[in-house]
Formats: structure tokens, C-alpha cells, sequence
């Protein structure tokens, strides 16, 4: 018996073959969908992260502006003038950081310094440890108990920042200068710490008209000032330009940020009470002298690393602090936040009941 030997047709062949590739376009499609998708997700996560940590950056800093009696503003040697901080809003081009060089900030974004201790933690002192040019910063007291920690920082680290005297209720504000060293060894070293008037300095712009430097008053601690200033570079960086007499530089803190705006809150109650009355986004110092500083508002806007093809974000315009509207950049995804704290070196302290 005969079997019959027969193949496929060229019809049925031609006919399997155009199953099997609209079968492969599909999953090529979907693989392609679920790239495109896995993509956009993680483009978004990295956006959310790169505002949540903008945002916490510039707040953890704000939130140690200050101390050691060191006013928002106040009368100072140069006039009424910005001490612990100064805030420029909606700012476009080039814009001059006081002790730095000129910046270009992308337009329609806010500039903010911050002074204070970010750093190395204030030393304690003894009214006897100062001197004309240095002063001895001890590593023990009396009794052998350690009170500064000297690990925490190299020497090379201090020559051209803020030195800040302090007593009580007054601060008085120098120039660190070189050749500054430890005497004797551990744990009994005293650092010896040179410092000036800085003429011409930042710093020492920042002394009050009735308390210039030096020091007229006892002092009890001395403390390493940082000054950093934040703002967006037109290529969407978060920068902070450090300001030292010694080295100044500017380092990207987070990329993909396109906007950065903040809002100071203001206690206007005649008998202040630490509560925000009123947001200000672009106070004056005068503002700022009258009135007391009691808390800060933040908001930072972030895009996607990569442009997402045929995206159109609902809103075309970002709000900022003073109530106008900025055009964002098409064809990327934006997260906003925003984020509110009590700026605690300058609160005053709420009345007590009769």
C-alpha cells in the first residue's frame, strides 16, 4: 500500500508566514510598550527622588542657619544688611553672590544664602583663651574632660571661613587666616586658631554697627562659619556655591530641577509668639529687621531625565511664591513639592501666661 508523500503549498506556506510575523509584530510591539513603560517609570522614580532630595538638602540646611545670636538681618557695619541669610527672588542671568563670583541662574528661579554652623560643630571657650590674633580652643576643660571634638575637620579646611565669637547675646564675626595648628597631643591639644578683621570680607560685612570687630565682650564659644548660596544653573542643576576667602566653589547638589522658590514666614504679632503671620517671597531687609523670622516655605520642581515622546503636561505653567506663572519646559514629565519648617534660631520664644 502506497502512502502519499505530500508538503505544504506555497499558498499555506505564505499563509503561515504572514501568521508568524503579525504575530511578531504584536510582541515586538508589546515589548517595545513595556520598555517605553519600564523606562517612564524609572524616569519618574529618579525625578521624585532628585526633588524630594533637592527639597531636604536646601530645608536640613536652612533649618541650621543662624545661631551663636546671629539675626536674619539686622543694622550692621555696611548698613542694614542680610546676616544669616538673604533670600533673591525670581532672579534671570547673571547675579552677584556676596563673597563669590557672579553666577548665571536660570530665569525665574529664586537665589538663597544660608549662614550658619553646617559643618564643624561651635567650640566652647574661655573669656582667657583670646587673644588680639589667635585664640586657644582646648580639647579639656579643668577636670580632664573632653569638650571639643577636634576629629571632625582638617586644619587646611578652616583658613579663609568666618570665625564667630560669641557671648552672651552677642556675636562678633572675624576671618580665619593660615598657619593654624594643634599644640600638644591628644586628648589634650589646644588648637590654635588665627584670625583678623578681614577687611573688605564678607564676613566681616557681617558684624552689627554697635558690635564691630573684635570681640568687646566675653567670650564663651567661637564657631567655623559656612555661607552656602543655592540656585538653578540654566542647565536644570541645583548648585551650592560655598563661599570661603580661601577657595570658593560651586558643586551641583541635584540634577533635573527647574525651579526652586521660597517663601519666608514673618511673626507680625505685636507681642511675638514664634507663629507665621504672613509668607513673604521676596522680603525686604527692612521686612525682615521689623518684623521676626519665624519659618520658611520651599518649592522645587523636578522634570524627567528624558523626554517622554508625545507627553503634554496638564499644566503648561508652573505657579511660583508670588502668585505668578512660569512657562516649563514641553515634552518632559515635572513633580512639584513643596515643604514648610519652623526656622528655629529665630523664633522668639512664646510669651508666658500672667
Amino acid at each position: 500500500m502506497k502512502h502519499s508523500l505530500r508538503g505544504f503549498t506555497l499558498v499555506e506556506l505564505m499563509v503561515a508566514t504572514a501568521v508568524f510575523a503579525i504575530f511578531m509584530v504584536g510582541m515586538l510591539n508589546l515589548l517595545d510598550t513595556s520598555t517605553k513603560v519600564s523606562q517612564l517609570e524609572s524616569s519618574l522614580a529618579d525625578t521624585q527622588e532628585n526633588v524630594r532630595f533637592a527639597a531636604y538638602h536646601v530645608m536640613r540646611t536652612a533649618r541650621m542657619m543662624g545661631g551663636g545670636g546671629m539675626p536674619m538681618a539686622t543694622n550692621t557695619v555696611a548698613g542694614d544688611n542680610w546676616v544669616s541669610g538673604s533670600l533673591l527672588s525670581n532672579q534671570a542671568g547673571m547675579v552677584s553672590i556676596p563673597g563669590f563670583d557672579n553666577v548665571t541662574v536660570k530665569p525665574g528661579t529664586d537665589v538663597f544664602t544660608v549662614r550658619g554652623f553646617f559643618e564643624i560643630a561651635p567650640f566652647f571657650a574661655e573669656p582667657g583663651d583670646y587673644q588680639a590674633s589667635v585664640v586657644n580652643i582646648r580639647e579639656q576643660n579643668k577636670d580632664d574632660q573632653i569638650i571639643n571634638n577636634f576629629s571632625n575637620f582638617s586644619l587646611d579646611a578652616l583658613e579663609g571661613r568666618g570665625a564667630v565669637f560669641m557671648g552672651r547675646g552677642e556675636y562678633c564675626v572675624g576671618l580665619i587666616g593660615s598657619g593654624n595648628v594643634f599644640n600638644n597631643d591628644a586628648p589634650d591639644r589646644v588648637l590654635v586658631l588665627q584670625h583678623s578683621q578681614g577687611d573688605g570680607s564678607l564676613f566681616e560685612s557681617l558684624n552689627k554697627s554697635t558690635s564691630p570687630y573684635p570681640p568687646s565682650f566675653p567670650i564663651s564659644r567661637v564657631g567655623v562659619l559656612d555661607s552656602y548660596t543655592f540656585f538653578i544653573d540654566p542647565d536644570n542643576r541645583l548648585m551650592r556655591a560655598r563661599v570661603s576667602a580661601a577657595v570658593p566653589r560651586a558643586e551641583p547638589v541635584a540634577v533635573n530641577i527647574g525651579g526652586l522658590q521660597i517663601s519666608l514666614g514673618l511673626d507680625t504679632s505685636a507681642v511675638p509668639d514664634g507663629q507665621v503671620d504672613v509668607w513673604k517671597p521676596a522680603p525686604t531687609v527692612t521686612e525682615v529687621m521689623a518684623d521676626q523670622v519665624a519659618g520658611m516655605r520651599l518649592t522645587v520642581l523636578g522634570r524627567s531625565p528624558i523626554m517622554v515622546p508625545d507627553w503634554v503636561e496638564p499644566d503648561s505653567t508652573f505657579t511660583v511664591e508670588d502668585g505668578t506663572a512660569q512657562n516649563i519646559q514641553p515634552g518632559y514629565k515635572w513633580r512639584r513639592i513643596e515643604v514648610a519648617t519652623a526656622l528655629r534660631n529665630f523664633r522668639y520664644p512664646k510669651p508666658e501666661a500672667n
